[in-house]
């Protein structure tokens, strides 16, 4: 069977406690130190040994042994200013030639939502990063939360990607198969790539749950699921942090990866990169998906818009874009689209078992406060502009 693994890796940038009185008087949101502690601890407990460990699988196997990466520009700024040694082990399995890095919103936003120009932007920017950092030009789209449409299948193919992934969402997939290449309707140039839902979650949430009928899940035995997989490719995706972080080391992860990979190549698999996917298998039929669906619980978008104060944190954010797009402030901008990163809507959601935060209501406090911020700044910047125009033509 063919295998095609991908993994994503993003971290958030977290907000001070950013109150009332620091609209106005304080540009500085964001909690650098939080920020920076939490992405060394995740570096050590799971990035840095989890690219160790996939540059061993590669060299044990000579190469036979591909995945990719999906990485946020926000982990990849971050990892350039608290942990430049995570990029130099990132660039050491671009230098394997065995990693594909996939695209991706920068600041892994909603933007396809809701400014599909924006989207295109943060593409771009991202695409350019990951050129710059391990000379790859992605060719394949890695949504933020797998989001996916029609409508967003058809910006990917606006934007030159010859595939777009996908989870194998039970609302879309009917009765075709998971492991089959598809197209969105009228399109033929962006293949979607279907995530084995329910294979990947056994990797990524039932592998350590005591009450699963499976556990404690072989190797062996997961590695023989593969292999008697029917279709072109079986699409397995998760979070990088599965590995080391929400597995600890503790329950045995690393071990089982290394021994499933190696078991999962004895039995004669082929690993693929969604690139190679895309150009090796045509699509085998088309797939209606009119309403966007990701690979959360629920398959829905429902955990950053569902509550009035998402709908609400949402609106006022993309509001600002033709404004702070018009001051010409790179810096301003950066920091508008940072403020667009999914998770600052998820962290208002009631169920977030990951927020740095009290509560959702001080999630959205928070937030609401510096987008305040950053209104005034944008207004302040609008009046100089008008300012010196006046000065100018007087």
């Amino acid at each position: 069977m063919n295998i095609s693994l991908t993994f994503h890796a993003h971290q958030p940038n977290r907000l001070i406690p950013y109150d009332f009185f620091k609209i106005g008087e304080h540009a500085f949101y964001e909690d650098d130190e939080l920020n920076g502690r939490v992405l060394s601890q995740v570096a050590e407990r799971c990035y840095l040994p989890a690219n160790r460990l996939m540059k061993q699988l590669i060299e044990l196997s000579d190469g036979k042994f591909k995945f990719a990466l999906a990485l946020s520009g926000v982990i990849l700024e971050q990892a350039h200013y608290h942990r430049p040694d995570l990029i130099a082990s990132f660039k050491e399995l671009a230098d394997t030639g065995c990693v594909e890095f996939l695209a991706m919103p920068y600041y892994a936003s909603l933007a396809s939502l809701y400014s599909p120009e924006e989207f295109a932007q943060q593409i771009q920017e991202h695409v350019d990063l990951i050129e710059e950092y391990f000379g790859q030009r992605p060719t394949v789209l890695w949504n933020t939360g797998m989001l996916y449409s029609n409508a967003i299948a058809a910006q990917a193919q606006d934007l030159g990607f010859a595939g777009i992934m996908a989870d194998g969402n039970s609302r879309m997939m009917s009765n075709r198969n998971t492991n089959d290449l598809q197209c969105a309707p009228l399109l033929d140039k962006c293949k979607t790539i279907i995530r084995n839902r329910h294979l990947s979650n056994d990797l990524a949430n039932r592998r350590v749950d005591p009450s699963w009928s499976e556990y404690p899940l072989s190797p062996y035995t997961y590695a023989d699921w593969l292999t008697q997989q029917q279709g072109q490719v079986v699409n397995i995706s998760m979070d990088y942090e599965t590995l080391g972080e929400r597995q600890p080391d503790s329950t045995g992860v690393f071990e089982f990866w290394r021994t499933m990979i190696m078991a999962a190549l004895f039995d004669g698999n082929t690993f693929m990169t969604p690139g190679e996917v895309v150009k090796a298998f045509p699509s085998k039929g088309t797939i209606d998906c009119p309403n966007p669906v990701t690979c959360s619980t629920f398959g829905t978008t429902t955990q950053w818009n569902a509550n009035v104060m998402q709908q609400e944190a949402i609106k006022k954010i993309y509001d600002l874009e033709e404004p702070v797009k018009a001051s010409g402030d790179p810096d301003m901008i950066h920091v508008w689209r940072k403020l667009q990163s999914a998770d600052h809507f998820h962290y208002i959601e009631k169920s977030n078992g990951f927020t740095p935060y009290p509560s959702p209501y001080d999630a959205y406090i928070y937030y609401m406060n510096a987008l305040a911020d950053l209104q005034v700044r944008v207004k302040r910047e609008a009046d100089l502009k008008k300012k010196d125009a006046n000065r100018n033509l007087a």
